[in-house]
């Protein structure tokens, strides 16, 4: 009976399910990133129209150049680099930004700095090898720019021209000098032994003089100060300097009577100010002097911590500062500021090391400070207090997962069962929530929907309709994060510990796997594992189980927080690769040496594994000599040579030569409301529910026949149960991309080779079903032996359709008991996030005939059309531009009907859809007045009706 209601509002609900105006920051959500700062930040100052703008300038590794606003971070623009147009160096001149970017670093673009507005875009020569410098000199007062880019030099402004070195002997360069003599280029390879000049008539671009100077082979680098080129001696811990003049026949000069080990760049070029360390900790500040000359004007005493950081920057009066930033003993982060024409200031203030890890980057602007720290965070402070801060670590997501989250606790003592003593005290005690649960409800029964909001004072806990959930994300900066699906606010944060390279060797973490696991009562806890990679080239496997509401560690159970979430060694070497064992809470780890390792390792968990061995079937890759391979392992044990199990190899996945596996995509795992369909003359095809089945994709860019393989197979013995071959659409890498639920594979290719007939060149998406056999033949697939003859009965429907756009991710929905029709979620190029449903990319949409009325009744066929088309209402991102998604991860709501979706990438994206509408709580449109006054009429009729019904029966009564 429920099936057939389904079915009946699955056909009366409305082809279309747009995204309503009104629901636009209610069911959805969008974060704005740049990402993280490859390179300390620039303040910038400008005034329009009396009105003063600031903006930071950051290029960032998420190849993005953007500008925040000063006054609360928020994004003023951002440029979205393609994936093969890398930014390679940015420079700053007044209100202009310069890009270099591309291959070669052979394109030029200069921005306005407040605006993002592309004034100049223009490709240049590129370099026959990999540039090892690049650079830009500005002309005053003029738009001219002078490009350096290894070995050549190119004006661009009214007058241009292209000055060229020889390779073989002069150069590289890295550095631009402008001087109102001459344009300077300055090189130094850090394997040779000399200082590459170059000096250059700026507006003919004739050589003046090309010379070469002998320093040490040891000297790592060198800094500019006006005219005056500085360098280190590592060796005899000398200072040495070199004036530039057209001639480049000045001498180098040193200073002896300090020791010094580095010469640091604070970007005050112009105002002739670099930071000289000595090896007693002491720094001076240096100034390029008339003569050629650098001079001590300010010495910044020897502090009590870890190596500085040394910035400077212009503040809003052009007057130059320069800072100096440490830990101290105690934690807090001190700054010292220095300026010609300010008197000096000290600053502390407190920056938790266990949230955001430690500053890396430091920018200024006059007392104001931008700090990047390790795990990507971007902060303002002004003096000591924080004015903002961005999450900027989220733009480099590796693994992601929805929480549900538990029960409020009164809920859940009531489920556990209770006195009626305790009850009555419950119930009393829960009276005072009473006014709030009935405007709730009188909300909810007005919209039709939940409203989902969060507050800082709301507990975590379940709403009615499972919309607000916990998404857990470990980012590759070592950091972890949950997120509030109702709103995207971090609920908090974590810094990944480093165990035992933490005692002075240092490391990396990065995240490997995500999983999620029973925890007490009706709590999940998640699981990450992660790769240690110590500073002394060890690896290890670590695993980290933590409280997704709080973020605190279960396993090692933690009791304070306020230190590095530390996790546990499960493998003293390289994972290669994790299982979660379907309907159990039982982790497998592969190691190196293919050893099984589980977690948690307890005895019901060895004696689980100990049952399902004869079952257990574990397919990944493997690297040979030609390229990776996907294999098939088995599991047994040898009590003689070890009490772990061990994989051995069973099956390996033949392709054809010159083909490499590039990755394997598992299927969704999740309920399975029907094992068939029903075809519109009642028969019906049984789905093939294979549960070892995964999809393999190949790129064969090196066969006889280029091409990108697609393969379904079987993981137990590793037959083939479908493949496909498509053109690699004219690129090195095959960009194929496929998602698998159920009996349901669909994958997205390029076609830009040969077409046959009535077909066309461009993006194009694949949908095949697999089904048991002939109509009407059931072989129950899931049920079915792994090496069962009938296993290989299979049938697969496929149709393809031109799709219109490129896309960066796929996946399908997925809801809570597997009723609802499955739509398919998108990542478009153009920044988009698009469902396309499932009634689209149904392979049986009959071609040259219209479907019968039997078929659109039962199957809701519609005729085929070779195009899928862009309709704007499917679009779920509306008019969010959610930039470079790279994964999309869905989850269901206890509502049927519903499922949330996350994308990440650059940015991050949450929404909910319902693929088949709401169809488990009244629409938005439904008539609810006239229910209420229905009810209300029936209601009064039946206390008027009543009396006269009672008198009316006691006459008959007493006339009978």
């Amino acid at each position: 009976m429920f099936l057939f209601l389904f079915a009946l509002l699955l056909c009366c609900s409305p082809l279309s399910l747009a995204i309503h105006e009104s629901d636009v920051g209610v069911i959805d959500w969008h974060k704005r990133l740049v990402g993280v700062p490859l390179a300390p930040p620039i303040v910038l100052h400008e005034e329009k129209n009396g009105i003063p703008h600031s903006v930071v300038i950051v290029p960032t590794a998420s190849n993005v150049l953007a500008a925040l606003n000063v006054a609360d971070g928020s994004v003023a623009w951002r440029y979205v680099f393609e994936t093969t147009d890398g930014l390679a160096s940015i420079r700053v001149d007044g209100n202009a930004v310069v890009a270099l970017s591309g291959p070669g670093a052979a394109t030029l673009r200069a921005f306005e700095a407040t605006t993002g507005l592309v004034l100049l875009e223009k490709r240049l020569d590129a370099p026959s090898r990999t540039p090892t410098g690049v650079d830009v000199a500005f002309e005053p007062s003029t738009d001219t720019k002078f490009v350096l880019n290894t070995h050549s030099i190119t004006r661009v402004g009214d007058t241009q021209w292209i000055w060229k070195a020889e390779e073989e002997r002069n150069g590289p360069y890295s550095k631009l000098v402008h001087t109102t003599r001459a344009l300077y280029a300055v090189g130094h390879a850090p394997s040779s032994a000399a200082l590459h000049l170059a000096a250059i008539d700026p507006g003919t671009g004739a050589t003046l003089e090309i010379a070469w100077k002998h320093i040490p082979p040891p000297v790592p680098t060198f800094v500019v100060a006006a005219d005056i080129v500085g360098w280190v001696d590592p060796t005899t811990q000398t200072l040495a300097f070199l004036q530039l003049l057209p001639t480049l026949k000045a001498h180098i000069r040193t200073e002896k009577t300090l020791n010094w080990t580095a010469v640091v760049d604070v970007d005050l070029q112009k105002a002739g100010l670099v930071v000289g360390v000595l090896a007693n900790g002491d720094a001076k500040v240096l100034k390029a002097l008339e003569g050629g000359v650098l001079k001590a004007v300010h010495t910044f005493s020897a502090n009590d911590g870890p190596q500085s950081l040394f910035a400077g920057g212009m503040d809003k009066e052009s007057k130059p500062y320069i800072a100096r930033l440490w830990t101290t003993v105690s934690n807090m982060i001190a700054v010292e500021f220095y300026s010609p024409d300010r008197n000096m200031s000290k600053i502390t203030f407190a920056l938790d090391a266990h949230k955001h890890g430690t500053v890396t980057q430091l920018a200024i602007d006059g007392t104001h400070l931008v700090i990047t720290t390790s795990t990507g965070a971007v902060q303002f402070w002004d003096q000591d207090q924080l004015m903002w801060g961005r999450e900027e670590g989220l733009a480099a997501i590796d693994v992601a997962a929805f929480v549900e989250l538990p029960l409020p606790a009164r809920a859940a003592r009531a489920d556990e069962g209770e006195s009626f003593t305790a009850r009555l005290r419950r119930q009393i005690s829960d009276a005072k929530d009473f006014p709030a649960y009935a405007v709730a409800f009188a909300q909810r029964f007005a919209t039709g929907m939940e409203i989902v909001t969060a507050a800082d004072d709301e507990p975590l806990v379940r709403d009615a309709f499972g919309f607000r959930q916990v998404v857990v994300v470990a980012t590759a900066y070592g950091s972890a994060f949950g997120l509030d699906t109702a709103s995207g606010v971090v609920l908090w944060t974590r810094v990944f510990g480093l165990g035992w390279a933490g005692a002075g060797v240092g490391g990396t973490v990065k995240p490997l796997k995500i999983f999620t696991l029973n925890g007490e009562g009706d709590k999940k806890d998640v699981v990450i594992l992660a790769q240690r990679k110590a500073s002394n080239t060890l690896v290890d496997t670590v695993l980290f189980r933590i409280d997704p509401l709080t973020g605190a560690s279960i396993t090692p159970v933690e009791e304070d927080m306020d230190r590095l979430l530390e996790g546990k060694d499960v493998i003293n070497g390289p994972l290669t690769e994790a299982f979660l064992i379907p309907d159990s809470d039982v982790i497998i780890l592969v190691d190196e040496f293919f050893q099984i390792n589980l977690y948690p390792d307890t005895d019901e968990s060895t004696a689980l594994v100990a049952r399902l061995a004869p079952t257990l079937y574990l397919p990944f890759t493997e690297s040979f000599s030609d390229g990776p391979r996907v294999v098939g392992h088995g599991l047994k044990l040898d009590p003689n040579l070890s009490d772990k199990y061990v994989a051995y190899r069973t099956w390996g996945l033949s392709v054809p030569h010159g083909e490499t596996v590039a990755r394997i995509v598992r299927p969704r795992v999740g309920p399975i409301a029907s094992i068939g369909k029903v075809l519109g003359n009642r028969t019906t095809l049984y789905k093939y529910l294979n549960p070892r089945m995964f999809v393999v994709l190949t790129q064969g860019t090196q066969a006889a026949e280029p091409g990108c393989g697609v393969y379904v197979v079987d993981g137990a013995k590793g037959s083939v149960l479908y493949s496909a071959v498509v053109p690699t659409g004219g690129i090195e890498a095959c960009d194929v991309h496929a998602t698998m639920v159920e009996n349901w594979l669909v994958y997205h290719y390029y076609d830009g080779e040969g077409v046959g007939d009535g077909e066309t060149k461009g993006w194009k998406i694949v949908t095949v079903e697999l089904y048991e056999g002939e109509l009407d033949e059931k072989t129950r697939s899931s049920d079915m032996s792994a090496f069962s003859a009938d296993n290989m009965q299979v049938k697969a429907l496929e149709q393809s359709y031109v799709y219109g756009n490129a896309i960066s991710a796929i996946t399908t929905t997925s809801t809570k008991f597997g009723i609802t029709t499955k739509d398919i979620i998108v990542a478009t190029q153009n920044n988009k996030i698009h469902a396309i449903p499932r009634r689209m990319l149904n392979p049986r949409r009959p071609k040259n005939r219209k479907p019968t009325a039997e078929e659109q009744q039962e199957e809701q066929l519609i005729p085929y059309d070779s195009v899928i088309p862009d309709d704007p209402r499917r679009t779920l991102s509306h008019n969010y531009e959610v930039s470079n998604t790279r994964n999309i991860i869905t989850a269901p709501a206890l509502l049927e009907s519903t499922s949330l979706v996350l994308a990440y990438g650059l940015d991050l994206f949450l929404t909910r859809v319902t693929p088949s509408s709401t169809f488990d709580v009244l629409s938005e449109n439904f008539n609810k007045a006239q229910l209420v006054l229905t009810v209300f009429g029936l209601a009064l009729g039946i206390v008027i009706a009543k009396p006269m019904v009672s008198r009316k029966r006691l006459r008959e009564r007493w006339y009978q």
